[in-house]
Parts: structure tokens; sequence; C-alpha cells
């Protein structure tokens, strides 16, 4: 793979050092500086339309749909055969690492199309019109992506041979066009147009050696990287198919499993001891203390106060590959940041001055506005020198990255832990699931991913404004020593913010010491005369620093929702609003969707209901027990196991679980309807309902009791909330 990528990459090398010796000869010449395309550019890629590989994709989705089963519609019809293929599952684990690199390509190509947005329209073109062909773009961008996922899920011998095929020809396809045809940093006579100093700009700050060059190939090793992954994959994918399809010696294990589906194998992955589902179940009556560590090395180096990695727990293919183009767009977001604004900054430095210098005349009026300064003080003039701004800049994109970054990290630990508590019914931090909202979670569900995306692009942009500000604050005072703009803020902030909090801990050592019992460890008065004697002066004083908290409350909202605006699992609008926050609301639909369909438990059940089943299939249809020894012969008979045992093992497991009976059939019988609804229907918000749901919880808690079989103490007998 890396072999691959690096002739790839010095393959584009040959390729710009023509195209950047004609762009500075142009530019030494004060020239228009563009490049010419090669001719065949216009053939190849109509308007930034695929017109080669296009045809071979949907070519490809025609071979994956013929051999594609339908399920429920017309199953009768062309032998079950024709049907959309699924590109992949995004609640399973199937195949996670090649949908998060396919979806990094994916969000590099996404970036280069909101570039294009910013670019402007043609004289018979309105913005409607380019708004909608960007939407077309984006479909047929995913659908370059589509037969390669599809055959992957397919996994047969023929759609993996299509798909090794359609990724080279992609590949060699990206090569040319990306080198040739659309370079990054280089124009073409319609960019020049567009825009004629962007170039100049760029060879004016990095020079006209191959600076330019280097920093082109950089920026593309990562995609270059993930186009070899699926290069060299796929073929391993193939070859491995092949030669298990080929083996002579096969146990009779591995014979079942020829013969399943992708997703029937998972699924029967699943009653594996050492699965995360499986070690979930394991782990349920275990404290935090008392479950295992991890196996992985890379696990025990990282400290548990810090994150701890759970081998009962894998986050879904869905995650994965958000992330993955996640990262791959702060990255290239990043590098555009970084490249595009830095030769400007010189240039803009006298204009930002004079900026910066109006802004702080009106700031200095509205200060003199509500300070007191006397008439016969003489005003004072306020500058604000600006310092260097290639070094703020460099300082605000480092903060701004890392401040990203580690949202995004929390963020994943916060999915986990989620996922965990709602698998366990803790509805502490994410709203409990009702009845009502069901469409409310399918759609926030289908929104998850873009609006992750979206808040992220506007976090990092907000988030990038204020830490430039704030660098290029610091920077101005290191550099100049005294900023008197900065002084005369400070004069006006500070007594006030030095009152509130002076009040703050003045109160807190009166409500410690004076006003409660036992210094604070009872929540019980004390010295009531004096505590009245207090609320009734502090009623008149809080009214003023309740004028100066509104604005910090203000001011902590604002930061607040800045640094977490990439974060949908916190919502600025409160406990008792977060409902109206769409980005909240898409967060609850996806955690509530993976659980629904995630669950731990529910797969272990399902899966070894399964397993059960196909050994039973496999064994009355391919299994000739006349010619099996003995001890194979034990192994796959089913064991009749006697009635009578069968009711005495049934008896001692309703001793020991008396509960069980409220769930018995025979039980469950004699209830009415209504009765079976409310104890069926735990997402019902109806009261009526709660009622009689809570009066049958009532009688199974007592059938609670101390049986003969267990020593229990009745003392220990806990009733949990219903």
């Amino acid at each position: 793979m890396i072999i691959v990528a690096i002739g790839t990459l010095l393959a584009k090398w040959s390729i710009l050092k023509e195209i950047h010796a004609e762009i500075v000869n142009k530019y030494k010449n004060k020239e228009p500086i563009y490049f010419n395309r090669k001719s065949f550019c216009d053939i190849l890629d109509i308007q930034q339309f695929n017109v080669v590989t296009f045809p071979v994709a949907c070519l490809v989705v025609i071979i994956c749909m013929i051999t594609t089963k339908r399920i429920s519609f017309m199953r009768n019809k062309c032998y079950g055969y024709g049907a959309p293929p699924v590109p992949l599952d995004f609640l399973s684990h199937l195949d996670r690492k090649f949908a998060a690199v396919i979806f990094a390509i994916i969000a590099d190509e996404l970036f280069g199309i909101v570039q294009q947005l910013g670019e402007s329209s043609g004289l018979n073109e309105g913005i409607l019109v380019k708004f909608l062909l960007r939407i077309f773009q984006v479909l047929i961008m995913g659908f370059r992506f589509y037969p390669i996922l599809a055959c992957v899920y397919i996994n047969s011998i023929v759609t993996l041979v299509c798909a090794t095929i359609y990724a080279w020809l992609d590949y060699s396809f990206t090569i040319v066009t990306q080198g040739m045809c659309y370079p990054t940093y280089y124009p073409t006579y319609d960019e020049y147009e567009t825009n004629t100093t962007d170039i100049s700009d760029k060879l004016d700050y990095y020079g006209t050696g191959s600076a330019l060059i280097a920093i082109e190939l950089c920026s593309d090793i990562p995609r270059y990287l993930c186009l070899a992954y699926v290069s060299v994959k796929l073929p391993a994918m193939l070859i491995e198919k092949i030669y298990n399809q080929r083996k002579k010696h096969l146990t009779e294990e591995n014979k079942m499993l020829m013969s399943l589906t992708q997703e029937e194998k998972l699924l029967l992955c699943i009653s594996h001891p050492e699965s995360p589902e499986m070690l979930y179940v394991r782990n349920l009556f275990r404290s935090a203390n008392e479950r295992p560590r991890s196996e992985i090395l890379f696990a025990r180096l990282i400290p548990k106060f810090i994150y701890e990695w759970r081998d009962d727990f894998q986050f879904s293919t869905r995650v994965l590959c958000l992330y993955s183009s996640i990262f791959f767009l702060l990255f290239f977001v990043t590098v555009d940041a970084c490249v595009g604004i830095l030769p400007i900054l010189n240039t803009m430095q006298p204009n930002l001055q004079t900026l910066v210098e109006s802004i702080i005349n009106l700031v200095d009026s509205i200060i003199n506005l509500f300070s007191n300064n006397g008439d016969n003080q003489d005003p004072v003039s306020l500058t604000f020198p600006l310092p260097n701004l290639v070094k703020s800049y460099y300082c605000a994109v480092t903060m701004t990255v890392t401040i990203i970054v580690i949202q995004l990290i929390v963020f994943l630990a916060n999915i986990r832990r989620n996922l965990l508590q709602v698998y366990r019914g803790d509805d502490s931090e994410i709203p409990r699931r009702q009845r009502s909202q069901y469409v409310t979670y399918a759609t926030g569900n289908f929104h998850f991913a873009g609006y992750f995306i979206g808040y992220l692009i506007w976090g990092f942009i907000i988030i990038a404004f204020f830490s430039t500000i704030f660098c290029v604050s610091i920077g101005a005072f290191i550099t100049f020593g005294n900023v008197k703009v900065l002084e005369k803020i400070l004069k006006f902030i500070l007594p006030s913010l030095l009152l509130v909090t002076f009040k703050v801990f003045l109160n807190k050592l009166l409500a410690q010491y004076v006003f409660l019992q036992h210094y604070g460890d009872v929540l019980a008065l004390d010295n009531r005369r004096f505590f009245m004697i207090f609320i009734y002066f502090n009623f008149f004083l809080d009214a003023f620093l309740g004028f100066i908290s509104s604005i910090l409350r203000f001011v902590k909202s604002i930061i607040g929702a800045t640094f977490y605006m990439c974060r949908l699992d916190y919502s600025p609008l409160g406990r008792k609003l977060e409902t109206f926050d769409s980005g909240f609301s898409a967060y609850c639909g996806f955690i509530h969707t993976e659980c629904t369909h995630r669950h731990p438990i529910m797969l272990v059940f399902v899966s070894h209901l399964f397993s059960e089943l196909r050994k039973q299939q496999y064994s009355m249809t391919h299994i000739d027990l006349d010619d099996f020894p003995l001890e194979e012969k034990c192994a796959v008979e089913v064991k009749k196991t006697s009635k009578y045992i069968r009711k005495w093992r049934l008896a001692v497991f309703l001793v020991r679980n008396p509960a069980i009976v409220f769930f018995r059939k025979t039980f469950l019988k004699q209830l009415c309807f209504e009765d079976l609804q409310a104890i069926n229907d735990l997402d019902n918000d109806n009261q009526h309902n709660t009622q009689r749901g809570a009066a049958f919880y009532i009688r199974q808690m007592a059938a609670q009791r101390p049986s003969f079989v267990n020593e229990i103490d009745p003392t220990q007998i806990i009733i949990q909330r219903f």
C-alpha cells in the first residue's frame, strides 16, 4: 500500500513540475498566470462530471443488482434475483475499516465541492441553478463509491473482480485528472478569470521554487494512502475469497459457514465467547472494579482516569465512517486555512489596522458613555497596534485544531457512555424513549451525520475567529508591552468582576460557618435571627449584582456555545429546551436507534437461537450420522430431554426466581388486553397505562421473597423504581 502511494506521489510530482515551470515563467514575465490544460481534460471531465468511470460504475451496479436476491417483494419473479444492492450495514461491525477509508475519500471529494460554492456564477447561471448543480455533483460523487461498497458487501468472486477493476480504473483516472486537469494551487484559464491575484500572492509568499509543489504533495498524502489502500485491499479480498472456496479439507463447521451470508456469519460470531456482545453479557453483574481489563497492549498503556478501553463495546460502522470523514475534513480545512490565508495576511495588515482603529473608537465612546469621567479630564487617544499576523494566525489555527480534536475525542467517549446508559435504562443524560417521538427519532437519525459535519465546520470557523482575536491581543501585549485599549477595557470590567467575586466568596463563608449547622455538613439553618436580617439586606444588594451576573451569564453562554458547537450531545439551550435543538434531537435519535438495533443482550439471545437453528438444519440436510465416529455422533445428535426432567428443572428455576411466574403464559392469559399493553408498552406515557404497569410491578416484586433454596436476608431485598 505504501509503495503504491509513493509511486502515485512521484507520478504526480512529475506532472506538476511542467505545470509549475509554466506558471513561474508567466509570473516572471508578468503575463496572465494560468496553465493550459491538456486537450483530453475537456473530453474526460465535462464540468467536473466524470464521464469515464461513471458508465463503468453503472455497469458494476447493474451486475450487483443481478446477483442480489429480493427478500420480500416479488420473490417468485426471476428466481428472486434483481434488487438494489446495499452499500454497507451501518449498524454492524462488518468491514468497518474498509468502509471508514472509503468515507475518508468521500470527505476529500466533498471538501472540493464545498470550495466550489464560493466561485462566481456564470452569466447564464443563477444561484439556484448553481446550488442544484452542486447537489447533483454530491449525488454523483456518492455514486462513484457506491459500486465498491456494494461489491464488498455482497462478497462474491464476481463482484470482487468487478470492484477491483473499477477501483484501479478510478485510481488511475484520479491521478490523471488531479495532476493534469485540476491541480490544487495552479489555476486554469477559467479559474484565472474568477480570481487573478490568488496565485500571485502564493508565489510572492512561497517563492518560485518547489515549495508550492511540496505543499500540494504533502496535502495529497492522506488522499493517496486511502486510494492505495482500497486498490490493494480489494485484490487481497478477492484472493482470500478464491482460496477459501478452493479449500478441500474443510471441517463441518467451516462447510456450514460457507453456505451463509455475511450477515448470518456476523450474527453467529456474536455467540463467540470473546465477542464484545458476549463479554458485555458476562460483565452485566460485575462492578467497574471487578470487570477485567482489556487484553490490548495499547489499551493498557492509557491511564484509566483518562480513558477506559473496554473489550465489551464496539462502535458501529457508522460512527467509524463518520469520524474518519470528519478527521480528514478537519485536515483539509486546516491545510487550506493555512496555505490560502497566510500569503494575504501581510497585504491585509494595513487595512486591518484601519478597521481595528475604527472599532476601538467605537468601543471607547461606549466606555465613556457608561463611565463617570470628569469634564476636566483630558481624553487619551487609544491605540491597538497589530503584531505580526502570521505568528498570531499560526497560534490561532493551532489552538482551534487542538480544541476541536479534544472535543471530538470527548464526544466519541460520550457516545459510548450514553449508549451504555441507554442499554441499562438510565435516562439521566438522554431523555427516555417515548412512543410519540418515534418519527422524530427516525428523522433525527437521518440527520445525525450531516448535522455533525455542518456543526463541525461552523464550530471551526467560530473558534478560529475568537482564537485569532485572543492570539492577536496576547501578541500585541507581548510585542509592545503596553496596549492602552486593553488597559482601559480591563479598568472598566475588573471592578465589577472583583465585587461579584468578593460577594460570592463572602456568601460561601457565611453559609458554611454562620448559617448552616455543623459547618455545612447538614442542610439545616443555624442562627435564624441573623439569617433573616442578612436575607433582608441581601435582597436589595443582589438586585445590582444580578444585573452584572446576567451579563456574565450571557457571556458564558456564548463561550459555551462556541466551544461546544461541534458537540451534538451538548445543547446550549439548556435541559428544559434541549428538545428544540435540532442537533441534540438528531443525537437522541441516533442513540435510541443504535440501542434498538444493537443492544448486546438482544443480539446474544438472537445469535444463540439462530446458531441452534442452523445447527439443526445443517445436521438434518448435510450430515450422514452413519459415517461419523461415536464421538462426533454425540456432538451432532440433538439430545432429547425427558419430559419429567424438564418439568423438574422448570420447578427449580421458578423456585429460585419466583418473579418469573408473572411472565408465564398461564398467568398472562388471565390478564385483560389493557393490562398486557401496560406491561409491554414501556414507551407509553399514558398515565392510566403507567398505573396499570406499576400495579403489576408491585405484584411482581411481592414475589421477590427469600426462597428455601437460596439463603437471602429479607433486609437485603431492594425494590427498585418502576
